[in-house]
C-alpha cells in the first residue's frame, strides 16, 4: 500500500509500511453541503463511518456560509428531514427566527443526526494523504490539533467541493472555461438582523481560486472591505450580525468521471438514463464577459437568451467516480460535470441529493463487495426512493422561469410546428423558437431563408437569420450586417433577465460564420468611443451602463475578427491593425460589474489583451502588435 500526498501542488506516492490507526467502512473528508448528508445517510445504514471537516461544524454554504434559502433545484431526499428538524427547533425559539433555513439550527441537527447514527465525527481537521493500491483508494492521513492519524476504509467520499481527495490520489480533474481557466465569480454574505429575523444579501466579490491559498485569503480580506460590507455607518433597523466565514465558491475542480456531464451533450440529448439523481436550475452562469466563454455556451445564452430557462439535468452515479479509479466518490460540485453545466449542476438542493447519492452507492458496494461502478442500479435506486432522493416522476423537462416561484413557471416543449416556429421568431421572445429550429437543423433551413431575405418584418427577418447562423448558413449573413451597422438596441424578453443585445449578439454569429465582409465595421467598432450606444433593456442586472455594453461590442469584436481570420488568412494584416489601434488607445477602460450591484467593477483589459496576444501568437511574427 502506498500513501500519496502533496507536495508543490502534485500529488506524490511513497510506500506506507505502517500500519493504520483506525478502520471504517467509509470515511467522508468535508462535512459540507454534500458531505455533511453522505455522513449521516451512510451511517444511518449501519455502515462505520468517519467523517473529518477543516472547520468546526457541518452543513457547509447553507450553514458557515450564510446563504439561507434555494435557489432551485430539485426538492426531496433526506435533506428534507433536515430541514424540517431545524424550522421546528426554531419555533421552539431556541434560536433567533430566520429566513429560509437557520443555519445554526442546521448545524445542530446535522451532527445530532450523524452522531445519533453511530458517525465518528473530527472537527479542526485537514486530510494530508490517500491511502492507495494501485487506483484502489484504501483510506486517508488527516491532520488535526491532537496530532497526524491514519484510517482505512472500504469507501472514501471526497466532500471538499475541490476535489481536495481526489488531487492527492492522482486523479484526472479540470477546471474553468477553455479561454483562461476562470471560474465563476465568488460571494461573500453579509447576514443581518431584517425585522428581528436573521437575513443575509450578497453580491458576486470577484474571481477566486480556491485551489490557491493565497488567492482565498486575499479574496476574504477584499470582499469584506466591499463598501457592501465595511460601511461607514451601520443602522439598527438593517444591523450587521457578521460576515459569513465560509466564501460562496460556486465553481473549483471537476473531476473527469466514468460519465461525464455536459451542457452540449444535455441539450443534444445525450444522457444517461440511469441518474442517480436529478439537478434543477438555468445555467446560471453570473459572469458577465461572456465572450470569452464557449461557443456553446454562447449559442444558448447569447445568439438564444436562453439564461432563463430552467431544466432538469439525468446525473448518474459514474458522474461521482473518477475515471480509472476504485473505493473513491465525490459528493459536491466537483463531480464531473464541465464548467457550462457546472453553472446548473451546483445548487445546493442538488449537491445534497448528491451527497445521498454517493452514501447509498458506498453502501451497497461495501454490503455486495462490488466496485463503485458495478454496483447494481436497481439496487440503488430503491435506496433513493425510500427518501424521495429520485422520485419515478422525476424526468427531463424544460421551463420557463417567469419568477422564483417555480410552481408557477410553466413547463415548455421545443416548438417542431413551422408556423409555431415562426410565431415564435416574429415576437419579442424568440429564444425557444431560435433554438427549435436549431434542433431541426436542414428541414428549417428553407423557411428561414424566406423569412430572413424576403418578409420586411423587422423581428421575423432578424431573428430567422440568427436562427440560420446557428445552423452555419452563410445566407444570414446580409442581415446581421444589417444589425451590426445599425447597433441595434433591442434586448429579447426571453430570460426573465441576462437577455443580450441584438447588435453584439450578430457580431457573434458573423465570427461563426467567418464573414470577411463584416470585417470594416468590426475595426471601426474598436477605434469607436465608449458611451455612444445604447440598449432596451429595463433590467440592468446584465448590463449596468453603456461603458459596460461598449465593454460587450469591443469583446464579442475581437472573439469574431479572430475567427474570421482563422478562416480568412488574407484578412489578418487588417484585423491585426484594428487590434492595434485598441491596444495603443490611452486611457482605455474596459470593465464590467458584478452581478447584484452597479457600481463592484472588474477590470477586463488584461483579458482583452492576453485574447488579442494568443490569437497574434497564432497567426505569427509578422503580424505582431
Amino acid at each position: 500500500m502506498d500513501i500519496s500526498r502533496l507536495y508543490k501542488g502534485q500529488a506524490v506516492r511513497k510506500p506506507f509500511s505502517g500500519q493504520a490507526d483506525q478502520q471504517f467502512d467509509v470515511i467522508v473528508v468535508g462535512l459540507g453541503t454534500a458531505g455533511a448528508v453522505s455522513v449521516v445517510a451512510a451511517a444511518q445504514k449501519g455502515l462505520r463511518v468517519l467523517g473529518i471537516e477543516r472547520l468546526t461544524s457541518m452543513g457547509g454554504t447553507g450553514t458557515v456560509g450564510s446563504v439561507l434559502g434555494y435557489y432551485f433545484g430539485s426538492k426531496g431526499g433526506l435533506c428534507e428531514s433536515i430541514d424540517d428538524q431545524s424550522l421546528e427547533l426554531e419555533k421552539q425559539h431556541i434560536y433567533t427566527a430566520s429566513k429560509g433555513v437557520n443555519g445554526d439550527t442546521k448545524k445542530y441537527v446535522f451532527e445530532q443526526e450523524a452522531l445519533k447514527a453511530g458517525a465518528t465525527l473530527h472537527f479542526d481537521s485537514t486530510v494530508t494523504g490517500v491511502l492507495l493500491e494501485g487506483k484502489k483508494v484504501r483510506g486517508i492521513e488527516w491532520f488535526s490539533p491532537e496530532g497526524r492519524f491514519t484510517a482505512e476504509s472500504a469507501i472514501v467520499i471526497d466532500g471538499t467541493g475541490d476535489a481536495d481527495v481526489c488531487v492527492m490520489a492522482g486523479c484526472e480533474l479540470r477546471g474553468g472555461r477553455d479561454f483562461d481557466g476562470q471560474a465563476q465569480p465568488y460571494s461573500n454574505v453579509y447576514v443581518h438582523l431584517e425585522q428581528g429575523r436573521v437575513a443575509y444579501r450578497y453580491t458576486d466579490s470577484g474571481y477566486v481560486d480556491p485551489r490557491d491559498a493565497v488567492s482565498v485569503s486575499e479574496a476574504i480580506v477584499s470582499s469584506a472591505t466591499l463598501r457592501t460590507h465595511l460601511r461607514p455607518v451601520y443602522e439598527d433597523q438593517n444591523r450587521m450580525l457578521r460576515i459569513a466565514p465560509l466564501l460562496g465558491i460556486r465553481e473549483g475542480r471537476f473531476i473527469l468521471g466514468e460519465d461525464n456531464v455536459t451542457l452540449e451533450g444535455f441539450l443534444n440529448e445525450q444522457y444517461s438514463k440511469e441518474p442517480a439523481f436529478f439537478a434543477y436550475s438555468n445555467a446560471d452562469n453570473h459572469s458577465k464577459d461572456l465572450a470569452f466563454e464557449s461557443e456553446f455556451q454562447q449559442r444558448w445564452t447569447v445568439a438564444s437568451s436562453m439564461w432563463g430557462f430552467n431544466f432538469t439535468v439525468p446525473v448518474p452515479l459514474g458522474a461521482l467516480i473518477p475515471v480509472g479509479f476504485d473505493g473513491l466518490l465525490v459528493a459536491g460540485r466537483c463531480l464531473a460535470v464541465d464548467h457550462d453545466m457546472a453553472a446548473c449542476v451546483r445548487m445546493k438542493r442538488d449537491m445534497q441529493k448528491c451527497g445521498e447519492a454517493a452514501a447509498y452507492a458506498a453502501y451497497l458496494s461495501v454490503h455486495l463487495q462490488l466496485p463503485l461502478k458495478d454496483v447494481p442500479y436497481t439496487e440503488l435506486t430503491a435506496l433513493l426512493r425510500e427518501t424521495g432522493c429520485l422520485s419515478e416522476k422525476d424526468e427531463v423537462r424544460f421551463k420557463e422561469t417567469l419568477s422564483h416561484a417555480d410552481e408557477t413557471n410553466p413547463i415548455v416543449s421545443w416548438l417542431t410546428n413551422p408556423e409555431e416556429i415562426k410565431t415564435g421568431l416574429s415576437g419579442i421572445k424568440p429564444g425557444l423558437a431560435i433554438w427549435s429550429a436549431f434542433r431541426l437543423k436542414s428541414s428549417m433551413a428553407p423557411q428561414l431563408e424566406q423569412w430572413a431575405l424576403q418578409t420586411e418584418q423587422e423581428h421575423l427577418r432578424k431573428h430567422s437569420a440568427f436562427a440560420l447562423a446557428m445552423l452555419g448558413n452563410a445566407k444570414a449573413a446580409p442581415v446581421l450586417r444589417e444589425t451590426v451597422r445599425e447597433k441595434d438596441p433591442f434586448v429579447p424578453k426571453t430570460s426573465r433577465k441576462y437577455n443580450q443585445v441584438r447588435g453584439y449578439a450578430a457580431i457573434f454569429l458573423l465570427g461563426l460564420l467567418g464573414d470577411k465582409e463584416i470585417i470594416p465595421e468590426l475595426v471601426s467598432i474598436l477605434k469607436e468611443e465608449p458611451g455612444k450606444w445604447t440598449y432596451e433593456d429595463e433590467n440592468k442586472e446584465f448590463l449596468a451602463d453603456a461603458n459596460e455594453l461598449y465593454f460587450q461590442y469591443v469583446s464579442f469584436t475581437i472573439i469574431a475578427l479572430a475567427r474570421i481570420g482563422e478562416s480568412h488568412p488574407e484578412c489578418r494584416e487588417e484585423i491585426s491593425e484594428g487590434y492595434r489601434h485598441l491596444l495603443g488607445r490611452s486611457g482605455l477602460k474596459l470593465a464590467v460589474t458584478f452581478k447584484g450591484s452597479t457600481d463592484i467593477k472588474f477590470d477586463m483589459n488584461a483579458k482583452i489583451s492576453k485574447m488579442i496576444d494568443e490569437t497574434l501568437q497564432r497567426w505569427g511574427a509578422a503580424v505582431s502588435v
